[in-house]
């Protein structure tokens, strides 16, 4: 099987997609990847090969401000940095859709999985006429009937109130993407094909959409979903070896591990507030700084370690409480292993995953501009209070009922079997 893998290459949704890559060539499939030139080592270390995305900012790299077209960390409202973001996904619908259509051309495929930030994957399937998976590294982004809408921050309200704050809420969200439409058809029309009628419907339009994640921590689960829409589960890239403390074997305080974004989001004051907040602590505190902090701008209390990066599934079996900015892979990842959190939105979908864990009980949620010792006293509560450790526990029960990897994989494989199936008919 002969699979194009259009992928954005930044930041958490990243490890999730290649995890299925991964696990796609371990089957014998041929997987080209199409991305900015910034993710070709980590694609190749799959085995796939890596198609360079080119046309729009090849120098993109999110971990540098200076190589960050969208900047959307530089809003100064929540709306503000929707409108970058879903500017500059309409900006690149073009360029895309013809870069798509062309690694088509030249390398025939049999199905295209894409992350589905990048839709206008699906008009050159459309046009190929092929089969698309959609992958979703985040809650599920559409309007539900019966849910409220991904980047709205709210949670679930019961009754007739709350059904009608959600028709609002999503009619205004539908109004909001509504400004994509003129590019979308555009670029449908210059492949031949008719125009959508809203936003959501290109996304609609991939034979199957993968959530990785467990439905238990998606508020639209509860809704009426589309019959194209699967929780598949987490997925997770396979990690080689086991943590190595950095602490000696005698010191048993309890483990705090604070990991915030891998691409930048002009986070280092928020960083070096929660590292104040744990100095005093009787707590070992781990800081994964990834790409987007300089060690050297950050104080580092006695009590705390920094690595640039650790494998979080190789250190979450060892830790007892996660602070976090709430990245959507970082919340799978902990509450796999049964790990509470103390969610510190940063922006993005971050106040929305954030919603998720509170709703679910699993963790706690402060404001980024907290101070030192509001913080300090809200992760003292998080590590002595009993029931978070077990609804995050309840939570690791659903996250391990599907592996999303194995899952994904086995329905790419479904999907183009049928397809042959329905061809040669």
């Amino acid at each position: 099987m002969r699979i194009l893998q259009p992928l954005v290459a930044f930041g958490g949704n990243i490890p999730p997609q290649l995890a299925i890559t991964r696990e796609l060539v371990d089957r014998g499939h041929q997987v080209q990847v199409l991305a900015s030139p910034v993710a070709r080592e980590r694609i190749e270390a799959t085995g796939a090969e890596c198609v360079e995305f080119r046309g729009w900012h090849e120098d993109l790299d999110l971990t540098r401000p200076d190589r960050d077209p969208i900047q959307d960390w530089a809003a100064r409202t929540q709306f503000g940095a929707a409108k970058r973001t879903f500017g500059a996904l309409i900006e690149v619908l073009p360029v895309f859709v013809r870069s798509c259509a062309q690694a088509l051309e030249r390398s025939p495929a049999d199905v295209v999985v894409f992350d589905f930030l990048l839709n206008g994957a699906v008009v050159a399937a459309e046009h190929a006429r092929l089969p698309s998976i959609a992958l979703v590294h985040c809650p599920y982004p559409m309007p539900v009937d019966g849910a409220p809408p991904l980047f709205s921050g709210l949670t679930p309200m019961a009754g007739p109130l709350g059904t009608a704050r959600d028709r609002i809420v999503n009619a205004l969200t539908r109004r909001f993407s509504a400004r994509g439409l003129p590019a979308l058809n555009r670029a449908r029309h210059d492949f031949g094909l008719g125009p959508a009628g809203r936003w959501e419907d290109q996304l609609l339009a991939a034979d199957t959409i993968c959530m990785l994640t467990a439905a238990e921590l998606d508020f639209s689960s509860r809704g009426r979903l589309p019959a194209n829409v699967h929780y598949m589960g987490p997925s997770f890239e396979p990690y080689a070896a086991e943590w190595q403390s950095p602490w000696p074997e005698t010191h048993t305080d309890p483990l705090v591990l604070i990991s915030f974004s891998t691409t930048y989001m002009n986070q280092r004051a928020l960083v070096q507030r929660v590292l104040d907040a744990v100095a005093p602590l009787p707590v070992r505190a781990l800081l994964t700084a990834g790409p987007a902090l300089e060690l050297t701008q950050l104080r580092l209390p006695d009590n705390a370690r920094a690595v640039d990066f650790v494998p979080h599934r190789t250190v979450l079996p060892h830790v007892d409480l996660v602070v976090t900015h709430a990245g959507w892979q970082t919340i799978n990842a902990a509450l796999a292993d049964g790990v509470p959190l103390v969610c510190i939105p940063d922006g993005r979908d971050q106040p929305d995953n954030a919603a998720r864990v509170v709703h679910v009980g699993a963790g706690v949620r402060a404001r980024k501009n907290t101070s030192p010792e509001k913080l300090r006293a809200i992760i003292e509560t998080a590590l002595a209070d009993s029931a978070l450790k077990r609804r995050a526990q309840d939570m690791a029960s659903a996250l391990a009922a599907s592996n999303g990897t194995v899952a994904t994989a086995d329905a790419i494989e479904q999907l183009v079997s049928h397809h042959g199936q329905g061809l040669s008919d």
